[in-house]
């Protein structure tokens, strides 16, 4: 999760406070709301909504069903022109694209619908160098779609967009539910886990909130979903709860992508609980740690290829010896463990210092016997 530990709740709502609104008319009604292009589903295929194409790789998407709002910045004169041909749409949207192939067709991505725009100060030094003052757009997600065909490339791709919903599970409901039900049992042994760490001192306050903020939106999916009963099917329910734990987690980029691309419930369920296990595991370690260690965490040194290390893999499994084969990033570095040979990414620095420790060369005979649990 962002940050390591933190539970992110991800309702990025941005005070845009920059001067020059740009659009009075940029903030939605209800009524405009509901006229989403992508609710409806037209019989002929010259009817689908085409939308200005936004391809940000590594930009941060909405969810659908959230109500949480993304902010994009955008600087680039080509974004500024996308953005004002979308508001010059009866409702202002764009396609963010979040997962593609060789070509645009077949592009999965979200419908962005246009909150409000802002302008960057031209005067404002902190622009000298850009082409033009920042465009700062928010929006939340209006729906998931795949580009059925580019309309046009210039200025800017625009394209057809078909609704894109999960189909019925190639499993059956039993898995489905039980899959479904662990990945919201571990999601909130996480949050519990986050707010030990995060909650002292003067964050104490701070973790409660948001540990109570975390399990009130699971709540309240589970009533919505209770009054929906004969509304909703089990494929919307699956989808909507495999939303929701995606919007209340932060999954590396290409996971996320995955998780909504996928039309396939178990599909998004199996990449959340392996994301929360891991998460799971990761904070036990720490929590069990914290409780010996508290806040004095020891220096840690500084670790080099070949050097050997006691890694606290789990309250359950304890020390585990392995050897340092190389730095792979700030932090971060690849380990091969004494008891199978396999070599895994794994935190060395100050901040995970109560895990690890440097080991003589030579170790007890027991410690070369000990098994790593699966």
């Amino acid at each position: 999760m962002r940050p390591q530990t933190q539970i992110a709740l991800l309702a990025v709502a941005a005070a845009l406070t920059t001067p020059a609104q740009r659009c009075a008319s940029a903030f939605i009604t209800p009524s405009q709301r509901c006229a989403s292009k992508l609710r409806s589903t037209p019989v002929a295929s010259d009817e689908w909504p085409t939308f200005p194409v936004f391809e940000g790789a590594d930009a941060l998407f909405p969810i659908p069903f959230d109500d949480a709002r993304v902010t994009y910045q955008f600087t680039s004169a080509l974004h500024r022109r996308l953005v004002d041909a979308a508001l010059l749409d009866g409702v202002p949207q764009f396609f963010h694209v979040v997962k593609k192939d060789d070509t645009l067709e077949g592009s999965i991505g979200v419908v962005c619908l246009i909150l409000q725009v802002t302008e960057g100060d031209p005067n404002d030094p902190q622009f000298a160098g850009m082409e033009s003052p920042p465009y700062r757009v928010t929006v939340k997600c209006e729906g998931r779609g795949v580009v059925l065909d580019t309309v046009s490339t210039i200025p800017f791709s625009t394209a057809r967009v078909q609704p894109l919903l999960d189909d019925k599970s190639a499993k059956n409901d039993i898995e489905v539910q039980t899959l479904e039900n662990q990945c919201f049992a571990k999601a909130r042994r996480v949050a519990e886990l986050s707010a030990k760490l995060e909650g002292k001192g003067v964050f104490a306050d701070q973790a409660a909130e948001v540990l109570e903020s975390f399990m009130f939106r699971i709540k309240a999916f589970e009533d919505l979903a209770l009054e929906n009963f004969n509304e909703w099917s089990d494929e919307e329910r699956r989808e909507r709860a495999g939303f929701l734990l995606l919007a209340l987690t932060t999954l590396p980029r290409a996971e996320e992508a995955s998780c909504l691309a996928a039309t396939d419930a178990f599909e998004r369920f199996t990449i959340l609980d392996n994301f929360l296990g891991k998460t799971e595991s990761e904070l036990s370690a720490k929590v069990a740690l914290d409780g010996v260690f508290g806040d004095s965490a020891p220096r840690a040194p500084l670790p080099r290829s070949g050097d050997r290390i006691s890694f606290f893999w789990t309250e359950e499994d304890g020390w585990w010896d392995c050897e340092v084969v190389e730095r792979v990033a700030p932090g971060f570095y690849s380990v091969k463990w004494d008891v199978d040979g396999s070599i895994t990414r794994v935190q060395l620095d100050d901040d995970n210092a109560n895990r690890w420790r440097l080991v003589p060369r030579q170790r007890p005979p027991e410690q070369s016997e000990r098994r790593k649990r699966g």
